[in-house]
């Protein structure tokens, strides 16, 4: 018994050794303008990912259309948490409205709830990145606004290193903010 818990604990310590040894961020964009809103506070619901794009671990697509998953690499932070905190920051940066993740955090509903639906999100060193899928706004108080939008956002990755995958991936989640934005500035007080 006690050399089973002393090989058990030897195993547990070697996998604790062999942990990734980069992680990387999203880094931030800059926002270009800000728009004006009837809307003054929008929840952003957790982006719902594919599978494939939920796992911290960093895969590239290859030239056969194959995600390959990169060794000894992850995202800092759980995808689909930091991509939400990404397009938050955007969109409270774009718009006039206060801008806040989920879980919401005030006790007043937000005027408007965006939910992102994302069918495709990954890229190729030196190539590009896609980011596709669909949103939805929507308001949790009642109003009448819905509204469903696709969208197909394809951004170059200057350059073949990881990071370069993640300033692409930031770059099209930045364009997506900037859409979204320009939908809310068109919400009406009526609507929400």
């Amino acid at each position: 018994m006690a050399r089973g818990l002393a090989a058990l604990a030897l195993a547990l310590g070697l996998a604790a050794c062999s942990g990734p040894s980069d992680l990387y961020l999203l880094p931030e964009q800059p926002v270009a303008q800000q728009l004006g809103t009837a809307a003054r506070t929008v929840e952003v619901e957790t982006i719902n990912l594919p599978d494939y794009a939920k796992d911290v671990g960093i895969a590239v697509l290859t030239d056969n259309g194959i995600l390959r998953a990169q060794e000894g690499v992850e995202w800092a932070d759980s995808p689909d948490r930091a991509m939400t905190l990404v397009l938050a920051g955007n969109l409270d940066a774009a718009l006039s409205a206060q801008v806040a993740p989920s879980p919401w955090p005030f006790l007043t509903p937000a005027d408007v709830l965006v939910v992102v639906n994302v069918s495709k999100s990954h890229g190729t060193l030196g190539g590009s990145l896609t980011f596709a899928g669909q949103y939805f706004l929507t308001s949790p108080a009642g109003g009448s606004l819905e509204r469903a939008r696709r969208f197909n956002i394809v951004v170059p990755v200057n350059g073949e290193g990881l990071t370069s995958l993640a300033d692409a991936q930031s770059r099209a989640i930045a364009q997506l903010a900037g859409q979204i934005a320009q939908d809310i500035s068109r919400v009406s007080r009526g609507q929400v």
